[in-house]
């Protein structure tokens, strides 16, 4: 754990199972290269662009709940991940046209993408492995890989509430 978040340099994604489901995997944009002036004045201008997107997103990960206990959970969870790339999709094709003004453009920004994993994660799974973590055995396997021994070995129930997991990776600026 560090800063509150659970963070595996080993760079492995996450494998679907009994306690961990995978929503989505994406590619999110990013301007990179900013100076902190520069990035406040875009995003004093774009606010109202962000608490769109922001409500967005809050809205998917709210219909996440109802859509991992559906009968039919895994066109709910499409029909949500769906969604989530039509939006994302639609932002990158903004930002890139931002990226190429001129105002972003003599700031020296770049346009960058992060690839991102959006998974589920039984509680009880993730706690678990994040105190075995702490352990010889999470250094030498990997975050995903001991939440997976933690619940082939110490769960026996799979109902309940979910927590949601970003995987991050950053890829080259262009």
């Amino acid at each position: 754990m560090e800063h509150g978040r659970a963070v595996d340099l080993s760079g492995t994604k996450p494998l679907a199972s009994r306690v961990v489901r995978l929503v989505l995997e994406i590619d999110l944009p990013f301007v990179d290269g900013l100076s902190l002036t520069d990035f406040a004045e875009v995003t004093r201008e774009e606010f109202d662009s962000y608490r769109l997107y922001r409500d967005f997103m809050r809205s998917r990960l709210l219909e996440l709940d109802d859509a991992l206990e559906a009968v039919d959970s895994q066109v709910a969870l499409e029909r949500i991940a769906l969604s989530i790339r039509d939006e994302v999709n639609a932002a990158a094709a903004q930002m890139s046209s931002a990226a190429r003004s001129r105002a972003l453009s003599s700031a020296d920004a770049v346009l960058g993408t992060t690839s991102a994993v959006l998974a589920t994660v039984r509680p009880a799974a993730l706690q678990g492995a994040l105190g075995v973590s702490a352990t010889i055995a999470a250094g030498a396997t990997g975050l995903w890989p001991t939440i997976q021994a933690f619940a082939d070995t110490s769960l026996k129930r799979t109902h309940g509430k979910w927590h949601y997991v970003w995987v991050l990776q950053k890829k080259a600026a262009r």
